[in-house]
């Protein structure tokens, strides 16, 4: 038997370390980045809103991770979220292909996940779970793949959780390039000796006062005109973004030669 089959054994040291259990910077996924070999390219990013480091697997699981944190109506991110008690929460599984997911060797079952549990903050500020699987649609043509998914489906239906596929159709590739570029300057000592809080309010009064102009021009007077070292303007209307006190158009490149009044939402 190799190192990484699947067995019981490996399975109750798993719950032994409480994979797949707590929730926001106690949560530890069921299945980390160096688990098992991904076609996709791995990473791993530390959650400005979990204060933990996510273990993703894809591409897409990084963008769509990216989109999740950047929507404030999400408080809570689990990936890899496993479907520990499929068994007995799915009456109607006669149909459904539980021996594809086996050990080849072992013979044991798998313990299937989910990609992400999500903990979202409705209008009326009540909370509730929804599930996510993250494919690309190549995937999708795969009848394991979609053998999987059905099983996830009528999981999450019986426990009454709002279930969905998301395909990079639905990660645009700019949107997630923006946000990764935007959310840098969350992360704690990103701002080396800039007080970017307080610099930030004076960014917002500049950049509103001269929004006729390039912003590449903006972003350079201001820097003169408060003896800023080169850059600051630039991270401090970053940071506004992040911050969401500045909107524009995520979706699409941000020209640092347009005017700011064209840039602005």
């Amino acid at each position: 038997m190799g190192a990484k089959n699947w067995s019981k054994e490996k399975l109750k040291r798993y719950l032994k370390e409480g994979r797949g259990q707590g929730v926001g910077k106690d949560y530890l996924p069921w299945n980390y980045t160096y688990n098992y070999s991904s076609k996709g390219r791995v990473s791993r990013i530390y959650g400005l809103k979990t204060n933990r480091v996510h273990h993703l697997h894809s591409d897409n699981q990084y963008r769509a991770f990216l989109l999740f944190e950047f929507n404030s109506s999400v408080i809570d991110i689990r990936e890899s979220f496993p479907l520990l008690d499929v068994d007995e929460v799915i009456d109607d599984k006669e149909d459904l292909r539980f021996d594809k997911f086996l050990d080849k060797e072992t013979k044991e079952p798998y313990v299937l996940a989910t990609n992400f549990l999500l903990t979202v903050k409705d209008a009326n500020g009540e909370e509730k779970d929804i599930a996510r699987a993250v494919k690309n649609t190549s995937e999708l043509k795969r009848k394991i793949t979609f053998e999987k998914l059905e099983i996830e489906r009528r999981y999450w239906q019986h426990k009454g959780i709002d279930w969905k596929v998301i395909t990079e159709k639905q990660l645009p590739r700019q949107l997630g390039k923006n946000i990764e570029w935007i959310r840098e300057t969350l992360l704690v000592g990103s701002e080396g000796e800039l007080d970017k809080d307080e610099r930030s309010v004076a960014m917002m009064r500049f950049i509103l006062e001269n929004d006729d102009l390039p912003l590449k021009e903006v972003l350079k007077i201001f820097d003169k005109k408060e003896g800023l070292q080169k850059g600051s303007g630039l991270f401090l209307f970053r940071y506004l973004i992040a911050k969401k006190e500045l909107a524009i158009d995520l979706t699409k490149r941000i020209d640092l030669e347009s005017k700011v009044n064209n840039l602005l939402l």
